[in-house]
């Protein structure tokens, strides 16, 4: 589902962070769970912070609605 979503949108930027080697960055935004889903602005402020979504549409649409 990542990876179809993140060709729909290929002016947006997506990284995985594995929480486990990168710590400080799981720390930074709070992450809780896996998955965890963080959308960022240009300015890196924080728009959403929160679990993953069930699927390919609703995803899609998170990112649309932030976008």
């Amino acid at each position: 589902m990542f990876e179809a979503t993140k060709r729909k949108f290929s002016d947006v930027s997506f990284q995985v962070v594995d929480v486990d080697k990168d710590k400080e960055t799981s720390n930074k935004y709070g992450v809780s769970g896996i998955p965890h889903l963080v959308f960022l602005d240009g300015g890196n402020n924080v728009l959403y912070s929160g679990g993953a979504f069930g699927d390919e549409e609703s995803f899609a649409q998170a990112i649309s609605r932030f976008h």
